[in-house]
Parts: C-alpha cells; sequence; structure tokens
C-alpha cells in the first residue's frame, strides 16, 4: 500500500475513534489522542484546549464521515479535511485537523469545525 494512502488510512480511523461514545466518554482514551497543546476552534465560535476538555468532559455525537482527505506538510505533519453529517440534526460541518506524529503514534495538535452550507 502506498505510505500516503497509509496514513490517510490510519489518520481516518483516528477521526472516526475520536468521534465514537468509547473514545468521547473515556478522558484517557480521547486525551491519548491529542498533543499536550491541543487547540480547537469549534463551530460555537469557542476555542478549547486540551485541558478543557478533559476537565470538562465530551458530549456523544451521531456523526459520518465524508470527502475525507489528508494532505502531508512535512515528515511527521498531515492536515486532514472532512465534511461531518449529524444524522440527528441534519447538519454538515466542515473540518480541519492537523496531525503530528510523535513518539507513541499520531496525535491531534489542532482542531476546527465550521458550519457549512448543504
Amino acid at each position: 500500500m502506498d505510505e500516503q494512502l497509509q496514513v490517510r488510512e490510519t489518520i481516518l480511523k483516528l477521526e472516526r475513534l475520536l468521534l465514537a461514545d468509547e473514545t468521547r466518554l473515556s478522558t484517557d482514551a480521547f486525551s491519548n489522542l491529542l498533543t499536550d497543546d491541543f487547540l480547537e476552534h469549534g463551530s460555537s465560535g469557542r476555542s478549547v484546549t486540551k485541558d478543557d476538555l478533559v476537565a470538562d468532559g465530551l458530549d456523544s455525537v451521531q456523526l459520518d464521515i465524508k470527502d475525507f482527505n489528508v494532505r502531508v506538510l512535512s515528515e511527521d505533519t498531515v492536515l486532514a479535511t472532512f465534511r461531518t453529517y449529524d444524522t440527528a440534526s441534519g447538519k454538515e460541518q466542515l473540518r480541519s485537523s492537523i496531525w503530528r506524529y510523535q513518539p507513541g503514534g499520531w496525535r491531534m495538535l489542532f482542531h476546527q469545525g465550521t458550519p457549512a452550507e448543504t
């Protein structure tokens, strides 16, 4: 398998893992997938850090991923872009994540969600 395709499949698997209840409802599980300096700009307009997420926790979501792409930015950093579809509300969002490879595997460094026109 082509190296870029392998990275794409790995990052897609990790993005799906971050949306899964077993990860979202476990502080340790989702914390292990984020860098210590993680930052998110949410669709709510709020910015949150890893510490904020650990303190507040995450809610359960029902999101499907579509149009998933990965762009290699450097040897250890990739940009993932995709859309999510909320099966409960019918709303879509444009999403982007920056992932960095560190000892122990890929960790998300940055994430942004923006409401999408449907």
